[in-house]
């Protein structure tokens, strides 16, 4: 039987949400003999390859334009100013290289991700009859026939990783949802005697009793940091300075804008005595061991929002679909604080593993911390968790890629053992 070839399409340097679920089913697909082929535009920080390279079969990395690797809202390629450089030292190379790549492949798949893979992807297979399958990230944000043209034209499915993503396209018999797949396995033995004693040395003996807040994520305006610092100040003239909670930060600025993003609320923090309350530690790789270790975990995502911080001039849009670190922190018996944002209801349910408020609501924020400083309420369950089950993700991935699915527990077991934290964790570097 011949094996079938895959090609993997990832545009985007970081290893984020959507490239831990392209490599989870990368290493679905290879322990099933498919062949697979790793195209990327861009790997400027080595993070793409490092992680994939033990799964997939042969890496190409293509010449991309500078223009092509601005990030941001896809929509900027294409304003007047800058749509030659786009068209003609950009997308049209692209297309070509592309072109050339996928004649001498010979594929059976094509996968890719997000809006911007659809882009520089759409033009070259108009030529080419592999199946193609999209997995749209986070909200559709585009016009209904804008939708149709670049999601649903030409390509066989487009799957999302919660109703809420969705439900944001046209409607479509191309479109479907497979949740994330965890592996749930992992979570029962986290050792987090080294974190215990991290924040005994880190915290003064009288704030040892203080309720801790956790938040895991990128240092950057979208993920709503300001918003948490600001109610942190607006509770401080609201509750007893005792009951005033810990707030603990990890995670890394990795360019010049986040940078003096965090500057700005360091800054901010000092100005009103905030800075004794909290706590930024950097980028910590042992997450789940914090979360065993703190009272509740804050998840303060924007939704679209004008932004006044250096290098983040204009609207800011929040990118989530189905926030992986709350599922992780339901799993470890973690609490949430959470902002109503894409894919959110889908996990947390109110008072029993979380609570969730309106990010566009410049005091909900501020309430919902009130609420957890004065109640101090206790997770009860997790409802939803079997929606994350690693079983539903691989046959339902498996269907689409044409393969009988697995329907032995040793095989989901066996899958498991491959599927590990450092592929699907809560928090991109």
């Amino acid at each position: 039987m011949k094996q079938k070839k895959v090609l993997f399409f990832e545009a985007y340097p970081f290893f984020s949400g959507a490239q831990r679920v392209s490599l989870n089913l990368c290493k679905i697909l290879k322990r099933n003999n498919y062949h697979i082929t790793l195209l990327l535009a861009d790997d400027s920080k080595n993070e793409i390859s490092k992680n994939f390279s033990p799964y997939v079969d042969e890496i190409i990395k293509l010449k991309t334009s500078e223009r092509l690797l601005s990030y941001g809202n896809f929509g900027q390629w294409f304003r007047l100013s800058v749509i030659f450089e786009t068209l003609f030292t950009g997308l049209f190379p692209f297309y070509w290289s592309c072109i050339k790549i996928f004649t001498k492949g010979k594929f059976d798949f094509f996968y890719f991700c997000d809006p911007r893979g659809a882009v520089m992807l759409k033009i070259p297979l108009l030529f080419f009859r592999g199946k193609k399958i999209m997995y749209l990230q986070s909200k559709n944000r585009v016009s209904p026939f804008l939708s149709k043209l670049l999601f649903f034209s030409f390509i066989d499915h487009v799957i999302s990783p919660s109703i809420d993503v969705q439900n944001s396209l046209p409607d479509s018999r191309k479109k479907s949802v497979i949740n994330y797949g965890i592996d749930f396995s992992q979570y029962e033995s986290v050792n987090s005697g080294n974190v215990k004693m991290e924040l005994q040395n880190l915290l003064r003996e009288s704030y040892q009793n203080r309720t801790k807040l956790l938040y895991a994520g990128l240092i950057k305006p979208q993920k709503g940091l300001h918003h948490l610092i600001y109610a942190l100040n607006c509770l401080k003239s609201s509750i007893p300075e005792a009951d005033l909670p810990i707030i603990i930060i990890l995670g890394n600025p990795s360019n010049d804008a986040e940078v003096n993003f965090k500057k700005e609320l360091a800054e901010f923090s000092v100005k009103h005595n905030l800075n004794q309350y909290i706590h930024w530690m950097g980028w910590q790789s042992n997450v789940l061991e914090w979360m065993k270790n703190v009272d509740y975990f804050i998840f303060p995502t924007i939704d679209k929002e004008m932004s006044t911080f250096s290098g983040y001039d204009g609207v800011i849009e929040s990118t989530e679909g189905s926030p992986v670190v709350l599922i992780e922190s339901s799993v470890c018996g973690l609490f949430s604080i959470a902002s109503r944002v894409t894919g959110v209801t889908e996990t947390i349910i109110e008072k029993v593993n979380g609570i969730t408020y309106d990010p566009n609501k410049s005091d909900s924020l501020y309430e919902a911390l009130k609420y957890i400083s004065i109640e101090k309420p206790k997770f009860l369950g997790f409802p939803n968790k079997q929606k994350f089950t690693l079983e539903s993700f691989s046959n339902k991935f498996l269907q689409l890629f044409d393969y009988t699915p697995y329907s032995t527990s040793s095989a989901i077991k066996n899958e498991s053992s491959e599927l590990t934290s450092s592929s699907f964790s809560a928090v991109s570097q």
